[in-house]
């Protein structure tokens, strides 16, 4: 047997050892990642629960009492008794009324100008969301590409594309090289995916944190704005009467 040949059967060995151990990290590292996308596809549904509790919910709710407040502050100034013939007395309650107007359409505006800033920012999100899918498409198309490769490949070989009696200890050593660099590569790729997934997971972990405070932060907004609705019922009743003795 060749010093050659020898070489390469000791490389051969070498290699399958690295082959065993670049598997179980790539497989490793597979699992993880599943596990990594599951985290943050998790967060974006609660995301996504807490954006509707919050504009959905929360905001209709809160929007709901600032109309009704202002209703009873219209209602309000409409019934102040005024002495028609004092034009100053007049004036004061018409001022008051367009007053409690400037002051609906001054909150309002502002929010208006919030919702159409967070609308944008959601928008650039979804322009985000398509360059993600379509990095998903293009790896789509890699493995179907890969696997069409592949079956190309093993349809040569079973047609007798292989011919192990044309090898030499020379074209071998060449394979073999070719092997060991790329098992090489497979490591370095995997350990640095390994070091990915570890930032994704502690990310997703802190975004969760974060998530859930913000649910904890709607549902005491809630409580407020349920708070409010109550004292706004009572205003109301007090409304009806202060109206009834305008009368």
């Amino acid at each position: 047997m060749s010093a050659l040949v020898q070489a390469n059967q000791a490389k051969i060995a070498e290699n399958r050892k690295k082959i065993f151990k670049a598997e179980c990290v790539v497989t490793e590292n597979r699992s993880m990642a599943y596990l990594a996308r599951s985290a943050v596809q998790e967060n974006q549904c609660l995301i996504l629960k807490n954006y509707q509790a919050a504009f959905m919910g929360n905001r209709q709710l809160a929007n709901q009492n600032t109309e009704s407040i202002f209703r009873n502050r219209q209602t309000i100034a409409s019934s102040i008794k005024t002495d028609s013939s004092l034009q100053t007395q007049v004036n004061y309650r018409e001022a008051l009324k367009n007053k409690a107007k400037i002051e609906f359409l001054e909150h309002r505006a502002k929010l208006n100008s919030k919702v159409l800033d967070i609308s944008q920012r959601l928008a650039a999100i979804n322009a985000m969301l398509i360059e993600v899918n379509s990095d998903i498409l293009a790896t789509n198309e890699e493995i179907v590409n890969f696997n069409a490769t592949s079956i190309a490949e093993n349809t040569a070989m079973l047609a007798g594309g292989v011919d192990a009696s044309k090898a030499t200890p020379e074209s071998n050593a060449l394979l073999v090289a070719s092997n060991s660099q790329r098992v090489e590569a497979i490591l370095s790729t995997a350990a640095a995916n390994k070091a990915k997934v570890q930032e994704v997971l502690s990310t997703a972990d802190g975004n969760r944190a974060k998530i859930l405070a913000n649910t904890d932060l709607i549902h005491e907004r809630r409580s407020r704005i349920q708070t409010n609705a109550a004292k706004i019922r009572e205003n109301q009743d007090k409304v009806a009467d202060f109206v009834g003795e305008q009368v």
